[in-house]
C-alpha cells in the first residue's frame, strides 16, 4: 500500500506539515460587542480557512463504496459522504486507504442506529458465521483488517464496540463533566482505532499507552463528537451547563475551539515519545503518519459537515 511522504523531523524538533502547520492549527477569535448569535465555526477555526485536500481518485473511491454497499447488503447509501470525510482524512494515501476508512465508516453509522446487531458481531469477530447484511459487513470489513493487527489491537477494537454499544443503549443524560468520554463511546471510539489497520500501521505499546499519543487520540474524537453534537443540537449542546440555545452552541464552540488546541500541543509531543521509547526510522516515521492522520481527521469532518446545506447555520 503507498505510504504519503512524511513531513516531520523524528529529533527534537516541532511538527512541520506541508499544507503549513499555521493553516491548520485553531485561532481563538472571541466575539465582540454585543453579538446575539455565536460566531460561526469558520470564525472561530483558523483550520478552516483553507480547504482540505481532496483525495485524486475520489470518483474511484465513491464507486468502490457503492458496489461494496451492494455487494454485502446494506441499505443504500446508509452513509452518504463517507467517501467525501475519507477522501479528506486520507487524501495523501493510497485509494485502498480512503476507500477502507469510507467502509468503516458507512458500516459504523449503521451500528449506530441498530446497536442490537452487537452480539451477532462479536460472534462473527470470534470466527462465526455472519447472517444479517450488518454482520456480512463486518465480516468482510474484519477479513481485511483483523489478520494484519496484533492481539492487543483486536481486543481494544472489541472493547471499544462493547463500550459503544452500552453507551448507545444508555438513556441516562450525562453531565458536562461525564458528558466528554461518554460522547465518545456513543460516536464510536472504535473509530480511533481503525486509523492503524485503514493505513497499515499498529502503533507500539509503549507510544500507544503514553499519556501525550492518548490525548492525541481522544481530543482528535472530541472535536468530531461535539461538531456532530452541534449539528445536530444533541449530546453535548444539551449537557452544556447553560440554558439550552444559542448559549449552549457558543458554550460547545469555545470548547472545540479550546480542544483543538490541546490536539496541536499533544501532537508536537510524539516525536518526542517516539525517540524516548527507541524506535528505528522507519518505525517512527509510519507512528507519526498516524498521528498525522489524526490531526487531519478532524479538520476533514469539520468541512464534510460544514459543506451540507442542512449546517449552513454553524458556517
Amino acid at each position: 500500500m503507498p505510504r504519503p511522504v512524511p513531513s516531520y523531523s523524528v529529533r527534537r524538533e516541532p511538527l512541520k506539515f506541508y499544507s503549513g502547520e499555521e493553516t491548520m492549527r485553531t485561532g481563538v477569535h472571541r466575539p465582540t460587542g454585543g453579538a446575539a448569535l455565536p460566531a460561526p465555526l469558520t470564525e472561530r477555526l483558523a483550520a478552516m480557512a483553507a480547504p482540505c485536500p481532496m483525495h485524486p481518485s475520489m470518483y474511484q473511491i465513491e464507486a468502490a463504496v457503492i458496489e461494496w454497499t451492494r455487494r454485502v447488503g446494506l441499505e443504500a447509501d446508509p452513509g452518504a459522504g463517507a467517501h467525501l470525510l475519507a477522501g479528506r482524512a486520507f487524501a495523501r494515501y493510497g485509494m485502498g486507504t480512503a476507500t477502507l476508512f469510507a467502509r468503516w465508516l458507512i458500516w459504523t453509522s449503521r451500528f449506530r442506529e441498530k446497536p442490537s446487531a452487537f452480539a451477532g458481531v462479536l460472534a462473527v469477530a470470534g470466527g462465526g458465521e455472519p447472517g444479517p447484511p450488518l454482520e456480512r459487513a463486518f465480516a468482510d470489513l474484519w477479513r481485511v483488517c483483523a489478520p494484519g493487527m496484533g492481539d492487543g489491537w483486536r481486543e481494544r477494537f472489541l472493547a471499544g464496540l462493547a463500550a459503544q454499544h452500552a453507551a448507545l443503549l444508555d438513556t441516562v443524560a450525562p453531565s458536562a463533566e461525564d458528558y466528554p468520554a461518554l460522547g465518545r463511546a456513543r460516536f464510536g471510539r472504535c473509530l480511533s482505532d481503525l486509523v492503524e489497520p485503514c493505513t497499515g500501521v499498529e502503533v507500539p505499546a509503549p507510544v500507544r499507552e503514553s499519556a501525550q499519543w492518548r490525548a492525541v487520540v481522544e481530543a482528535s474524537a472530541d472535536v468530531a463528537v461535539w461538531c456532530d453534537d452541534l449539528a445536530s443540537g444533541r449530546g453535548y449542546v444539551a449537557a452544556a451547563p447553560v440554558p439550552r440555545g444559542e448559549a449552549a452552541e457558543q458554550w460547545v464552540i469555545d470548547r472545540v475551539v479550546a480542544r483543538m488546541e490541546e490536539l496541536w500541543t499533544a501532537a508536537r509531543a510524539i516525536p518526542v515519545v517516539v525517540e524516548r521509547h527507541g524506535l528505528d526510522f522507519a518505525a517512527s516515521r509510519e507512528v507519526i503518519q498516524v498521528a498525522c492522520a489524526f490531526l487531519t481527521i478532524p479538520r476533514a469532518y469539520l468541512e464534510w459537515l460544514l459543506e451540507s446545506p442542512r449546517y449552513r447555520h454553524l458556517r
